[in-house]
């Protein structure tokens, strides 16, 4: 088990130095003006969490994934994120190929942030101050304690998301608006999903895809673990993988899973 100094140290090393993190800009006292991060493999590891993560304390475990994935972050990467941000003044957003229900439910564990994107950045959502904005009647976010912060540093805070930049991916050309009415599991299917991304991934199904789409607005992931047939597991999926969406549609590879989203939303794992 890989635990405390080796998260912090592997998990900051590549917050700060690795390619999956882009630093906007300096800016006078400031270390970085804006630090943009991924989420899994960056902040939030997947080792063997079997034995002694839950009785280490600098160890926390999130919720497990839709897909049953449960990862940890360390309290260090915790306290040094806050530090970028209450000591030095920079920005921080968060930005993930991962839907939005799973988002919600790791916020508690996650570092405070300036924004948070998910589905691939196709969703953006902002902390909304609770003592500032009484009338607030949305998702109250409740932080996991860890040592190194005041109560200040942990007090509730609600979640809003960017409507703006909504009603661009609601467009008929990127993912429609269908995907963010919220329906019961067994009615939430594709036909019932119009836009430029499910016409995709229509056409992906109609060709013996597994389509991962459930706790999706703007966001579809083909993984290899799930198809149910050896042809979309092997070839047709490397083929997959090597191929380019429709003009309108980018994708990334996340966690060896296929992710496809509206070209505008910008998340790409190089």
């Amino acid at each position: 088990m890989k635990t405390g100094w080796y998260c912090t140290l592997l998990g900051f090393l590549v917050f700060l130095l690795g390619s999956h993190t882009i630093f906007a800009s300096m800016d006078g006292g400031r270390l970085f003006k804006i630090v943009f991060s991924d989420v899994d493999g960056t902040l939030v590891h997947y080792d063997d969490i079997s034995e002694s993560a839950s009785s280490n304390s600098e160890i926390i475990q999130l919720p497990p994934s839709s897909t049953g994935m449960r990862g940890i972050i360390s309290t260090d990467t915790l306290r040094l994120c806050h530090k970028l941000r209450s000591s030095h003044g920079s920005k921080l957003v968060l930005v993930s190929g991962m839907r939005t229900t799973t988002l919600l439910k790791r916020l508690p564990f996650l570092p405070r942030a300036d924004a948070y994107a998910s589905e691939a950045g196709s969703r953006v959502f902002y902390p909304v101050n609770l003592a500032k904005e009484a009338s607030y009647q949305g998702t109250i976010i409740r932080p996991e304690r860890y040592d190194g912060v005041s109560d200040s540093d942990l007090a509730s805070f609600g979640i809003k998301e960017d409507m703006e930049w909504r009603a661009k991916m609601e467009l008929r050309n990127a993912a429609g608006g269908d995907g963010y009415v919220q329906r019961d599991r067994d009615v939430d299917v594709l036909s019932r999903r119009s836009g430029l991304l499910w016409d995709h991934a229509r056409r992906l199904e109609s060709k013996g895809f597994v389509i991962d789409f459930h706790g999706y607005a703007a966001c579809f992931r083909v993984n290899r673990k799930q198809q149910k047939e050896d042809q979309t597991k092997g070839e047709a999926f490397d083929a997959l993988l090597k191929s380019s969406p429709p003009e309108g549609l980018a994708c990334s590879v996340n966690l060896g899973c296929i992710d496809f989203y509206p070209e505008a939303s910008g998340k790409k794992n190089w």
